[in-house]
């Protein structure tokens, strides 16, 4: 190998710059190699800045930052490096300069336009279904095109494309081949995808012990999310471990980490005294903590508590001001509890019509108990 400190950049300094900071490049060197190609770099970057600059400013014109700043679509730095080197015209959102570098076979310039359009979907909440269909089969395309190019993430939402049925025929298999692909990669996303296929049994065998495996394997990333999952798995007995108290202490670590869904189970395990002993205030103290954080289940399990006088005094009016909370995010439990207090006007005036209205939202998905109130009242189906 040539010393690559002697390189010449008189050819396509960019091309150097890439490669500098290709994720995945990075993982086949040695760090002094690194350091030498960043050292290399460092005649390009005045250019680089510039034009990352310029990319970023199309982007702000093309209503693609959130409020507080950040960038709706995560992008790793190599790909805003391959985008952001064809960017000219910081000054329109036309998106013809992004399409024209897809059809040349840039792969990061792909998978921006897919996750565009699903930002633009994302705002259009009237978009008929003749529309959403066709965006979501320019989506899957778009993606389709950057994981041909092995493209990582691209790779990854396509399989989910598959997983879903979104732009193309539902094939858990074909979702499941792509997820493993990556999961053997080391990658944590797809391991939990994989993982949840297996829990699941969706284009393999369900398989609890192989599902246990592969959240082992992003948990022992730091992954906190499979760390979740796993106890989840360890907590309902699935698979091999049946351990509630190191699953409760799994939930309690990640709860004091300040996640909701971890929040919402530790205090579930407070409630009914699985493994941890039995406490009422702290299971309200923890379930209030989820639902300050905006989870949906842990604004229901609230309005339980204010119900029941669970770890606070009861309290009906604060009960259906938590239903609700639950309810408008379109969480089911708190939809049919929401209508269950207009039914009976706890909290509430009695109204009948919103009791329907509510229970009817729970029963469209699939919540029997709403369904047997909708039948109850002669308003099923």
């Amino acid at each position: 190998m040539p010393d690559i400190a002697q390189l010449s950049l008189d050819y396509d300094p960019d091309i150097v710059t890439i490669i500098c900071c290709n994720d995945g490049f990075q993982h086949a060197l040695d760090l002094n190699t690194i350091k030498t190609l960043l050292r290399v770099c460092s005649r390009v970057r005045p250019l680089l800045s510039s034009k990352v600059s310029r990319f970023h400013g199309w982007c702000q014109n093309a209503g693609l930052y959130n409020p507080d700043g950040q960038l709706r679509i995560g992008l790793t730095p190599s790909d805003q490096i391959a985008i952001s080197l064809h960017c000219d015209d910081q000054d329109t959102a036309n998106r013809s300069w992004l399409a024209a570098q897809a059809d040349r076979g840039n792969a990061a310039a792909s998978y921006f336009l897919a996750r565009i359009l699903q930002v633009d979907l994302d705002k259009q909440q009237s978009a008929d279904e003749s529309d959403r269909v066709t965006t979501h089969n320019q989506t899957f395309r778009h993606l389709q095109r950057a994981a041909n190019a092995n493209h990582t993430i691209a790779q990854f939402h396509l399989a989910r494309c598959y997983h879903d049925g979104t732009g193309v025929d539902r094939n858990h298999t074909k979702a499941v081949e792509l997820y493993r692909t990556l999961a053997d990669r080391g990658i944590p996303q797809t391991q939990i995808s994989l993982g949840r296929c297996y829990e699941n049994g969706e284009g393999v065998d369900q398989d609890y012990d192989a599902a246990i495996e592969w959240y082992s394997k992003a948990a022992d990333q730091g992954n906190w999310l499979c760390r979740h999952l796993m106890a989840v798995c360890v907590f309902l007995e699935f698979g091999y471990i049946k351990d509630k108290k190191e699953a409760a202490g799994i939930f309690e670590q990640l709860a004091n980490e300040g996640h909701s869904d971890s929040q919402l189970w530790i205090g579930v395990c407070y409630c009914y005294g699985q493994g941890v002993s039995k406490d009422k205030e702290k299971a309200f103290e923890w379930l209030s903590k989820s639902a300050d954080q905006d989870n949906s289940y842990g604004q229901w399990m609230v309005g339980m508590c204010y119900c029941w006088g669970y770890g606070v005094d009861k309290d009906h009016s604060k009960e259906v001001e938590w239903y609700r909370k639950s309810a408008e995010q379109g969480n089911r439990y708190g939809q049919n509890a929401l209508g269950y207090c207009y039914h009976g006007g706890r909290g509430v005036p009695e109204d009948i019509d919103t009791a329907v209205f509510w229970y009817r939202k729970s029963a469209d998905q699939g919540y029997e108990g709403a369904i047997d109130k909708l039948k109850e009242l002669g308003k099923w189906p």
